[in-house]
């Protein structure tokens, strides 16, 4: 029944109320500049009153009110606000990294400038046009030797660097799954106890602060797919590209398996297999390379050499939650067992850092295809004009063979120690090898520069020296090489169709032919020239690397345009918690005003009445 003690509690309750409410504003005000925080806010209710239905409720004009109570302290947050946030991350990861290698790869080619490989093919043909109006000057061939070697030299270096990116890539990919598992293990044990907290009827709403903070930052590296379940627990699983069903990475039942991820750091053809279509692949347990007892292989059979390479550029495999590699059942792979291609699960996603890095893996691996086509089509054309033979270790006129390619693989070519080859049949087979790595000049040919063949009839002849027929002003040869700069090849079928310079030559593979002594050159009615070749790839670069940084651009807008709509839902406003502080502050001496008068009248009415 109420009067004053009534009064009194409820008074009491009024000041419990307003002094969890600036607790609460209080940990606002804390947290204002705390990364990832949500406002809280009291939910503030009132207790049953007094006059209720039952047989002994007093019967009164209305029911009489007992006053408030803080039901719960909620945490601001918009859930669709999350997922949008999220999604639109990992779009973002996914072209920040493409942006970033790209603008690399940029400039590692350095185009245009006066050191890139264009302005030194340039100055390669350039100087053959210099010497064939003056052959028989030793400056003028001398100028062609170290243009050459310029040139060879970008080509090696620009691969070198073009290989170290991919390097880099790789190894960022091991280190992501090193920070996904991580995350993940962080994910899991926050998951756990905020399940926890809301069994013994508690809200744990800093733990799930920072169980969406871990989220965002795995969705930069992939799509993540986040369903709710009861008592607040979650599960997380990768967005599904429709292929596959992926599994859990994260569960709210802890009496369920989860997956994480292997890095895979070598794969190779076993040798033991004579079909040739078995693979070893070796990986580390959760990407873990501090300890060789992490490190795993596996054997794949039937693996075409197409799915081998998907793995290489992939390099993720789905694992169990120890880090051993799992089948798609789940079931684990043991070591050194062999299974076949279409049981080993690769992790593919479509959007995040981990795609643009997986996919840029593979544009970098084309740009070094392409600059391997360049390399390979300059050495087969000059060598052929050079020498006047189409089929280097076969000629059917004049010398047996190419005694003096003016380019070889620097990686089989061995000189004596007088600067002469001393394998030339196996550096004329492995010209078939030659790489933009590997390209270089015949250090013959830079030993002493007179060997440089420039005369009509020098196809004639193993060596130049050896040409008595034309005069020593015949510079015809070096103003053929010149004019290979004009000349269209079919430089796109380099690997393809054309894997030698005998098959460059060859019209039924729609190559073109060597007539005039090896001088003229028959343009193929589908090639290109080198110039435009290189020129098509560097725009190809130019407008990827716009496309990506175009991306980030409109990703950053859009992502920040967002992250302020969910600031301005979740985020901390000093001003309006210093407003509700102001508020709460006079509630709470009203409350403690109605204490004073209760008082008051309890004086009254113990002392008075005496009276």
């Amino acid at each position: 029944m109420s009067g004053l003690f009534s009064t009194f509690n409820v008074a009491k309750r009024g000041m419990n109320v307003q002094q969890k409410s600036i607790d609460v504003t209080s940990h606002n005000i804390a947290n204002s500049n705390t990364v990832g925080y949500s406002r809280q806010r009291a939910k503030i209710e009132t207790t049953r009153p007094y006059g209720g239905t039952s047989m002994g409720s007093s019967v009164q004009a209305g029911q009489l009110g007992t006053g408030a109570q803080v039901q719960a302290i909620e945490r601001v947050r918009d859930s669709f606000l999350d997922y949008q946030v999220r999604n639109e991350n990992a779009v973002l990861g996914k072209y920040d990294m493409r942006s970033n290698f790209l603008y690399q790869v940029e400039s590692v080619f350095n185009e245009p400038s006066d050191t890139g490989i264009s302005t030194l093919m340039g100055k390669f043909f350039d100087s053959f046009q210099e010497l064939s109006k003056q052959p028989n000057s030793s400056n003028a061939r001398t100028v062609v030797a170290q243009q050459t070697a310029a040139l060879a030299d970008a080509l090696n270096a620009t691969y070198t660097k073009l290989e170290n990116l991919q390097t880099n890539a790789q190894d960022m990919i091991k280190s992501s799954v090193t920070e996904v598992n991580s995350v993940l293990e962080q994910l899991d044990r926050v998951n756990q106890e905020i399940i926890n907290v809301t069994v013994a009827g508690n809200t744990p709403n800093d733990l799930m602060d920072k169980r969406d903070t871990l989220l965002d930052e795995l969705s930069y590296k992939f799509g993540i797919q986040v369903d709710k379940k009861e008592f607040n627990g979650i599960d997380v699983k990768p967005v599904a590209d429709g292929k596959i069903t992926t599994p859990n990475l994260v569960n709210s039942s802890p009496n369920v398996d989860v997956s994480r991820f292997s890095y895979v750091s070598n794969v190779e053809l076993d040798s033991s297999d004579l079909s040739g279509n078995t693979y070893i692949v070796t990986y580390y347990k959760n990407g873990n390379m501090n300890s060789e007892s992490n490190k795993q292989t596996l054997k794949i059979a039937n693996l075409t050499p197409e799915q081998a390479k998907e793995i290489k550029d992939n390099r993720i495999l789905w694992a169990d939650k120890n880090g051993q590699a799992a089948k798609g059942d789940g079931y684990p792979i043991r070591d050194g067992e062999t299974i076949s291609s279409s049981q080993l699960m690769m992790f593919k996603p479509e959007t995040g850092s981990i795609n643009g890095l997986v996919s840029v893996q593979k544009d970098i691996e084309d740009y070094m295809n392409q600059l391997n086509k360049l390399a390979k089509s300059i050495a087969f054309s000059v060598n052929a004009v050079h020498s006047g033979i189409e089929d280097p270790l076969n000629n059917t006129a004049g010398p047996e063979k190419d005694f003096l390619p003016f380019f070889v693989n620097n990686d089989i070519a061995r000189y004596r120690a007088n600067g002469f080859l001393q394998n030339i049949d196996e550096t004329l087979l492995s010209e078939q090898n030659i790489t933009a790595k590997n390209i270089s000049v015949n250090k013959e040919i830079l030993e002493d520069v007179m060997k440089i063949k420039t005369r009509t009839h020098d196809d004639l002849f193993a060596y130049t020296n050896e040409n008595n027929v034309d005069g020593e002003s015949d510079g015809a040869r070096a103003l053929a090489i010149a004019q290979l700069r004009d000349s269209l090849i079919r430089i796109q079928d380099i690997d393809e169709k054309v894997i030698s310079r005998k098959d460059m030559f060859d019209k039924n593979k729609g190559g073109s032919t060597l007539s005039s002594n090896g001088l003229k050159l028959q343009n193929s009615s589908s090639g290109m020239t080198l110039t435009s070749y290189f020129k098509d790839t560097i725009d190809r670069l130019g407008v990827q690397a716009q496309e990506a940084q175009r991306m980030v651009t409109n990703q950053e807008d859009l992502l920040y345009s967002i992250e302020e709509t969910r600031a301005s839902v979740s985020g901390v406003s000093l001003d309006e918690e210093m407003a509700n502080l102001v508020q709460f502050q006079h509630a709470y001496s009203a409350n403690a005003k109605i204490i004073a008068t209760v008082d008051e009248l309890l004086d009254v009415i113990v002392n008075g009445l005496r009276r």
